[in-house]
Order: C-alpha cells, then sequence, then structure tokens
C-alpha cells in the first residue's frame, strides 16, 4: 500500500514538474539554454516578493491570456487535425535524410531545407513558399 501511494504521489509530482515545463514553453523560452533559463527563473524568483500586488496581478493577467488564447488555439487546432487525420510527429534531420533517400530524392545541402525537400518528395509541397 505504502508503494502505491509513494508511486502515486510521484506520479503526481512528475505529472506537476511536466506542467510547468509546458509553461516554459508556452513562453517562447524551451529554446534557452538551460543555465540561461535557470538563471532568469532565479532572478524572477528572488524579485517575484518585492513586487506590488498590482504589479503581480497585472503579471497574472497577462499570463492568464497566454493560456486562454492557447487552449482555445489548442482546441481549434485539435479540431482541424482530427478532420484532416492529421498525426503529431517528430523527426530527427538523420530521419529525414533516410526518408529522402528512400525517395531517391537529393538531400538539400542547408538542413534546413530537408523537411521541404521530404514533402516535395511526398508530394504535400510543390512550391517554394
Amino acid at each position: 500500500m505504502a508503494d502505491e501511494l509513494h508511486t502515486r504521489e510521484q506520479g503526481l509530482r512528475v505529472h506537476h514538474l511536466a506542467n510547468l515545463g509546458g509553461l516554459v514553453a508556452i513562453a517562447g523560452l524551451d529554446r534557452e539554454p538551460p543555465d540561461l533559463l535557470l538563471g532568469g527563473l532565479l532572478e524572477l524568483a528572488a524579485r517575484l516578493p518585492d513586487l506590488p500586488a498590482t504589479r503581480r496581478t497585472a503579471i497574472a493577467l497577462a499570463g492568464r491570456a497566454k493560456l486562454d488564447a492557447r487552449a482555445t488555439s489548442k482546441r481549434a487546432w485539435k479540431s482541424w487535425s482530427r478532420s484532416k487525420e492529421l498525426h503529431s510527429l517528430t523527426l530527427s534531420s538523420e530521419h529525414i535524410r533516410r526518408i529522402i533517400g528512400a525517395l531517391n530524392g537529393d538531400e538539400p545541402r542547408n538542413s534546413a531545407e530537408l523537411p521541404r525537400m521530404m514533402l516535395r518528395l511526398l508530394g504535400g509541397e510543390t512550391s517554394d513558399e
């Protein structure tokens, strides 16, 4: 029983930490290096207690607006993707190179062009946008 409770508590903690990571991503900070991100969070943690209540409220309202907008856009995306039978998929550059090779395509010189080339070969993109 204690193990089950411990496992449940661990699961709740992991879920909470994953949600915090999601907030970092929503704020657009997920591409920052870990040392800069942690330093910024430490600075925020040090300053937050000294902020006046009105400023804390304003910051919270901005966060709430972003969360609300994200929830709305997330629902719209889910609805659209279901209607199009889309699937979320993350591929590494190496995976894309393999797909291009399997389709007898020429690998672009610039690795940033890999997804566009793959889509062209799959018939999903025909023009340079």
